[in-house]
């Protein structure tokens, strides 16, 4: 789950926004232990108006984000309601609200390393009808790509995500692909990377990426605090 977080005018720092996710995480994991992970990361685009802050949660399986995280008489925000998962209810705080939140299935993954710094989130939009011949592009032919950049030292970690609420059908992208880097370094490096083996070995790659998926929209993220470490 990602949820976009604006300040209200006037409040210049996060710590209203770690303090009461904590408390929502704490909830949770007293609860079930559902919570895998969970981080704050900023959007380090300085004009960026809709939000300034994403807090990335992962959860074991699919009903536990539809837990709310709140009794209805606390004044802590919740983004999904379980009674009401056809939409977003926008919960505001004195210093920010959850102007949207999203909610992905992660299909496939690569990558361990340590707590990255940077994170490239990219919204993409596969074309119509070809819905799974795209998801048999990232986790067939571009999963093993990025499994070599890890090994050779341009990317931390690979997660290519399909949209799962709101729905996906309707909306302007449907899936998400999140690149993590180490550190600055490492981000500054993906113009040296060469890809003419990997198109030598697999030329349908690039070729099908062009026909099967639109990029929408890419924003890169630093990150701010782990929140959550995860359950045991």
């Amino acid at each position: 789950m990602l949820e976009y977080i604006k300040l209200k005018p006037g409040i210049t720092d996060s710590s209203s926004v770690i303090e009461n996710t904590r408390k929502r995480l704490q909830l949770q994991k007293e609860k079930d232990h559902s919570v895998l992970q969970s981080n704050l990361w900023e959007d380090v685009n300085p004009g960026n108006e809709k939000y300034q802050y994403v807090v990335a949660t992962v959860f074991k399986n699919f009903n536990d984000y539809l837990a709310e995280y709140k009794n209805r008489d606390s004044n802590m925000f919740f983004s999904v309601s379980k009674d009401r998962f056809d939409s977003v209810t926008t919960k505001k705080s004195d210093s920010f609200e959850v102007v949207y939140a999203t909610i992905f299935e992660i299909l496939a993954e690569a990558g361990a390393a340590k707590l990255p710094q940077f994170l490239l989130s990219t919204d993409i939009k596969a074309t119509s009808g070809k819905e799974m011949d795209y998801e048999s592009l990232e986790m067939t032919d571009w999963l093993p790509i990025h499994e070599d950049l890890i090994k050779k030292g341009y990317e931390s970690a690979f997660n290519f995500n399909k949209l799962i609420f709101p729905e996906g059908v309707s909306s302007s992208y449907n899936y998400c692909t999140l690149l993590f880097f180490d550190d600055e370094a490492m981000f500054n490096k993906q113009d040296d990377i060469d890809y003419e083996p990997y198109m030598r070995a697999n030329q349908g790659a690039f070729i099908n990426s062009g026909r099967l998926r639109t990029e929408v929209h890419s924003e890169l993220l630093k990150l701010v605090t782990v929140l959550e470490k995860g359950a045991e």
